[in-house]
């Protein structure tokens, strides 16, 4: 079950970073068929209400979490028969819950990816970018650390008692 939500996830990841404009990519292919995400979540919840498999050790904020990443999933995934008819921004919704719900069931929070949709400075076009919680975590702590260093001024920046 798992070896198939990361199969599912590498899927959308190709179709959000570009690949998925070339012609014919996942024809053909279930990787991209709502109906198997949605059995493969029914099989998930039924697992996490028995206590099943990777489920019983499992906390109920974590249940919760879970429960509440696969409603997000059965909403965006209800009315298309592929997830090649999304938006590009539900298909950035879609993978952040696939990829919550992979990390709450592989337990590796860390290599969870958390992709957003931005229009970079200057452009119109929007983008996809796509970090893992580890690599976010590493941008954060580096930021607060520059944040955090006092920096050094030349005698031509300092005035009035400031850099700038």
């Amino acid at each position: 079950m798992q070896v198939i939500a990361r199969m599912h996830l590498a899927a959308m990841l190709v179709v959000l970073l570009g690949a998925g404009l070339t012609p014919g990519l996942g024809r053909g292919s279930d990787n991209f068929d709502a109906a198997t995400i949605r059995a493969q979540q029914a099989q998930l919840k039924s697992d996490a209400e028995a206590r099943r498999g990777p489920f019983k050790d499992i906390s109920e904020s974590e249940r919760a979490e879970l429960s509440r990443q696969q409603d997000i999933v059965d909403r965006l995934t209800r009315d298309v028969n592929r997830t090649t008819e999304l938006r590009e921004a539900q298909q950035v919704e879609l993978l952040n819950a696939l990829e919550h719900i992979s990390a709450i069931v592989n337990r590796a929070e860390d290599e969870r990816l958390v992709c957003r949709r931005h229009r970079p400075t200057g452009s119109n076009r929007p983008t996809t970018t796509c970090r893992t919680v580890a690599q976010l975590r590493a941008d954060r702590i580096s930021v607060e650390q520059e944040v955090g260093r006092p920096r050094a001024c030349s005698d031509a920046a300092f005035r009035n008692g400031s850099c700038f």
